[in-house]
């Protein structure tokens, strides 16, 4: 098991003779991006992908991201297997999403997601620090890291921790998370994962699906963005409601977010808009 804290390093300035230059400029335009290379901090003895690697990979996809719409640089948390991290990261590779995973936090650096991202290249910051977890970050070293890694989004996929206020504060309306339910029913401190399911049956309730919403200071009470109704069938168990309660949808939020899609309405709700008719919303 391994753990890691990403942090950058200083950038590269490169130069050229005024003469080579000056050929440069008359047989072709080349352009040159200079940003910081993430290094990975080993807090045990098994390697780490190379970061620097993926990170510059990154940088490349993001050529071809939406035009007129910069690529966005995302953070994940997850504490199990990933599902809905590993939905988003294959949509950014695949060029669903206008934005990159920089890095991963997990307070279980063991778990499949966390795996995942090492077997991507992808930096894993262990939050929060722990007696059981001591290679763990505080909060402000989290906060440092994820600004040195230049992160614009938070996406909470989950992530079974309360996320503490100077987050919240640091990355206003730029913190998503999803849960399992139609909030506000279902939702709050104890509903997670198959809880959430067993108790959306248990209830008697016909209709049940995923809710995306903005994160606040308190358990799933920050302002929802988008919702999918799903049946709840006569003879279903946890695990098959659990099996429609899909990652489309957060998929979908996701792409908005990264593509400056996301309207407030005047009392404070958010809307996305339509990515093929700016007058509607979905």
């Amino acid at each position: 098991m391994e753990a890691a804290v990403a942090s950058t390093g200083a950038g590269l300035r490169c130069s050229m003779p005024k003469q080579q230059q000056e050929r440069q400029r008359r047989s072709a335009r080349v352009g040159f991006v200079s940003q910081p290379q993430p290094r990975a901090v080993r807090c045990m003895r098994l390697p780490l992908p190379d970061a620097r690697a993926y990170v510059a990979g990154a940088a490349k996809r993001g050529e071809a991201g939406s035009v007129g719409v910069e690529r966005k640089r995302l953070a994940v948390f997850v504490s199990g297997g990933g599902s809905n991290f590993r939905a988003i990261h294959e949509a950014a590779l695949g060029g669903e999403v206008n934005g990159d995973v920089v890095a991963l936090v997990t307070d279980k650096p063991g778990c499949g997601g966390a795996e995942h991202a090492r077997g991507n290249g992808i930096p894993v910051i262990v939050f929060p620090k722990s007696k059981s977890v001591p290679e763990g970050v505080s909060t402000d070293e989290l906060l440092k890291s994820l600004r040195e890694l230049r992160v614009d989004f938070i996406l909470l996929a989950g992530y079974l921790k309360l996320i503490p206020v100077e987050l919240v504060q640091a990355y206003p309306k730029s913190i998503l998370n999803i849960h399992p339910s139609l909030l506000p029913a279902f939702g709050g401190k104890g509903y997670y994962g198959m809880k959430v399911h067993k108790a959306v049956i248990t209830s008697g309730a016909r209709y049940s699906g995923p809710t995306v919403h903005f994160v606040d200071e308190h358990f799933d009470t920050g302002r929802i963005l988008a919702q999918r109704v799903v049946p709840v069938l006569a003879n279903d168990t946890p695990e098959q409601l659990a099996a429609r309660v899909l990652h489309e949808v957060y998929v979908e939020a996701v792409a908005a977010l990264c593509e400056d899609r996301i309207v407030w309405r005047e009392d404070g709700v958010p809307l996305m808009r339509s990515q093929t008719n700016t007058e509607e919303y979905t």
